[in-house]
């Protein structure tokens, strides 16, 4: 009979002598003490960071909440009548009316006044989340902080599958990447604002991980695959940036021959989660469109991070104003598309004038955000620089390509979505905190 070495050892148990029984050694408990002890240093980081950050943002008498959340909670409260994508301006009125951010959202009966009108400045899947959040957490008053407590428990997920991710190369490496995650600094900021800012990182590690999985477990290639599809197709409600990347993670699983027969069904996955969106963009473009969201609004804004002549600054608010002077164009806050082609045209008349402004412009941001060094970043763990950090990720992804394998896969993956992310990123504006969350990922 042969037998492997646990059989031996189970072998040698069953054999030994009445009354003997079998301890671990001292090397077995150093381990469990050991991996017990991590456990409780991760706990506790994650305990201290987000307690902090909390504090410092939520626990005041103006916490940080992005003013257009209460689009997204407006929308929220919709469902229930059938409305997706929809918000009640008349609602969101009288909410900028009550200053005062900690007040529940209130929901009017039917035959009060409404003001419905179909959202298409921004992507509409936050909604969905943020009526996860309020039906998920009915004991806290119905406001951003529902939003809030389900990106918490959502983080706390987050830290399980970051070590079970890892922990599929050895133990240590899963404990160390579950540590090195509670104690990134823009992952803090980002799960305390109540926000679509925060979400692109768990959908970042869904689907590389998914990607690295279905390589690494050939019983289940499908099924990660199809995990990482229907997630994808999520993060295009979410955010239309979600879409580049996706078209390349996809051509890295085609070109992948262990993953290449097992793609259909992921494929059809994506489409079906995704279909929806691209139906309601492009029924109201009139064109094939993949996306709403306004995307030239952000391209002066971006010119404006630099001192210019031409008016510009980092500021919303001054684009605004700019294309209703110049432009006569009226603020719509449910749709900017006449406001996005004004901020098109005074970018492209700009870049007509002076191209080597343009082009300095772009090459400064794509500077400073891959280096980490905006006016916005912030230190991404400390006692290490962004700038040391990320040369440290570089020499991490040519050890990963260079070992080949799975980690070549996950290296090339994870390389590539980065630096699709900041380059189209840094071609409208910069990756500072507010978008350093793929990035950070990656």
């Amino acid at each position: 009979m042969t037998l492997d070495d646990d059989g031996e050892h189970e072998m040698r148990s069953l054999l030994a002598a009445p009354g003997v029984t079998s301890v671990p050694s001292a090397a077995v408990w150093l381990k469990r003490i050991a991996i017990a002890s991590s456990i409780a240093v991760i706990a506790l980081q994650w305990t201290n960071t987000r307690i902090a950050i909390l504090k410092m943002n939520q626990f005041s008498p103006a916490p940080v909440v992005p003013s257009t959340y209460y689009v997204y909670h407006s929308m929220a409260t919709g469902f229930r009548d059938g409305r997706v994508g929809q918000v009640d301006m008349a609602a969101i009125r009288r909410r900028a009316e009550e200053k005062n951010p900690w007040a529940p959202f209130e929901r009017l009966p039917a035959g009060a006044t409404h003001e419905w009108v179909s959202f298409y400045t921004l992507d509409v899947g936050y909604s969905f989340l943020v009526e996860a959040g309020r039906l998920a957490f009915p004991t806290l008053p119905d406001n951003h902080l529902r939003a809030l407590a389900l990106q918490l428990v959502c983080d706390v997920a987050l830290v399980f599958f970051v070590y079970f991710l890892f922990a599929q190369w050895h133990v240590v490496v899963g404990l160390l990447a579950a540590f090195l995650y509670v104690s990134n600094a823009p992952f803090d900021d980002l799960v305390s604002i109540p926000y679509y800012y925060y979400w692109d990182i768990p959908i970042a590690f869904l689907v590389l991980g998914a990607l690295f999985l279905a390589y690494r477990q050939p019983r289940h290639t499908t099924a990660w695959l199809t995990l990482g599809g229907v997630v994808l197709g999520y993060g295009v409600w979410l955010r239309g940036s979600w879409w580049p990347i996706a078209l390349f993670l996809g051509l890295v699983a085609a070109f992948t021959p262990a993953l290449r027969k097992s793609l259909l069904i992921p494929m059809l996955a994506f489409a079906v989660v995704a279909a929806p969106q691209v139906a309601r963009s492009s029924w109201l473009r009139g064109r094939l469109t993949f996306t709403t969201r306004t995307v030239w609004h952000v391209a002066p804004v971006g010119l404006g991070y630099y001192p210019n002549p031409y008016g510009l600054e980092a500021r919303d608010e001054v684009i605004f104003k700019l294309t209703k002077d110049k432009y006569g164009v009226e603020f719509r806050s449910e749709d900017y598309v006449r406001h996005d082609q004004a901020a098109k045209q005074e970018y492209l008349s700009i870049l007509k004038k002076d191209p080597r402004f343009v082009i300095r412009s772009f090459l400064g941001r794509l500077r400073e955000s891959l280096a980490g060094s905006t006016a916005t970043s912030v230190l991404s763990f400390l006692f290490v620089s962004n700038l040391t950090y990320r040369l440290l990720c570089a020499a991490g992804f040519a050890a990963m390509v260079i070992r080949g394998g799975d980690r070549r896969l996950l290296g090339v993956a994870a390389a590539g979505t980065y630096a699709i992310y900041v380059v189209l990123t840094c071609v409208f504006y910069f990756v500072g905190l507010a978008y350093d969350n793929v990035s950070q990922v990656t």
